[in-house]
C-alpha cells in the first residue's frame, strides 16, 4: 500500500511539474497574487480529480475516441487563445496589489478547471495511470498520493513565486507576461498540428 502511495506521489509530481499551460499561468497570477494563483491551480486540480472519478467507473475509456479528442483540442486552443490575448491585454498592469484588477475568485477556478479539463493529453495521462494497478485498495493509495504531490505543487510552486516578486520590478513582470502568452499560443498551435495536421 505504501508503495502505490509513494508511486502516485512521483506520478503527481511527473504530472504537475512540466512546464505547462496550467504551471505557466499559475506563475504569472503569483507575481501578482498568492491566493488567485492558487484558486487557478484548484481549479486545475479538480479537473484532474474528476478525470480520476471518471477513470475509477471506466467512463474515461469512452472519451478516448478521435471526435471527442479533436473536439476537446479545438476548444482547448481557442481558450489558449483567449488566455494569451488577456494576459497580453494586461501585461502593463502593475504587480502593486492595489493597482491590479482582478476577475471573480470563481471565475478564477473555473479557468483552470477548463483548461485542464479541454487539453486532450490529460485524458491520455489518466488512461495511462490505469495500466499501474487493477487492485482496488491499490488504486485508492495511488490516487491519494496523486492528489497529494499535485496539491503540495501548486500550494508551494505559486507561494516561492509570490514571496519573491519583490526581485521582480514592473517591467520584467510585463515581459515575462508576453513570454507566457507568447508560450501559450505556442502550445495552441501545438494542439491543433498533433490533432489535426501529424
Amino acid at each position: 500500500m505504501i508503495n502505490f502511495l509513494f508511486q502516485g506521489i512521483l506520478l503527481g509530481y511527473g504530472a504537475a511539474v512540466p512546464i505547462g499551460p496550467v504551471n505557466i499561468l499559475i506563475m504569472s497570477y503569483a507575481i501578482k497574487s498568492y491566493s488567485y494563483a492558487l484558486l487557478f491551480g484548484m481549479g486545475a486540480m479538480f479537473a484532474d480529480v474528476f478525470y480520476l472519478l471518471l477513470l475509477n467507473y471506466g467512463v474515461l475509456n469512452f472519451l478516448n475516441t478521435p471526435i471527442i479528442l479533436k473536439s476537446l483540442s479545438i476548444f482547448g486552443a481557442i481558450f489558449l487563445f483567449y488566455i494569451s490575448y488577456a494576459i497580453i491585454k494586461n501585461a502593463k498592469q502593475s504587480i502593486s496589489f492595489k493597482n491590479i484588477k482582478f476577475k471573480s475568485k470563481p471565475k478564477t477556478f473555473l479557468k483552470g478547471f477548463l483548461l485542464t479539463i479541454s487539453n486532450p493529453y490529460t485524458i491520455g495521462f489518466w488512461l495511462s495511470i490505469a495500466t499501474i494497478s487493477s487492485d482496488k485498495s491499490a488504486n485508492v493509495a495511488l490516487i491519494c498520493g496523486l492528489i497529494m504531490a499535485i496539491f503540495s505543487w501548486i500550494s508551494l510552486m505559486p507561494l516561492f513565486v509570490y514571496k519573491n516578486r519583490k526581485f521582480i520590478s514592473d517591467s520584467m513582470a510585463s515581459k515575462l507576461s508576453y513570454i507566457a502568452a507568447i508560450i501559450l499560443i505556442g502550445f495552441a498551435f501545438m494542439l491543433i498540428y498533433k490533432n489535426f495536421i501529424i
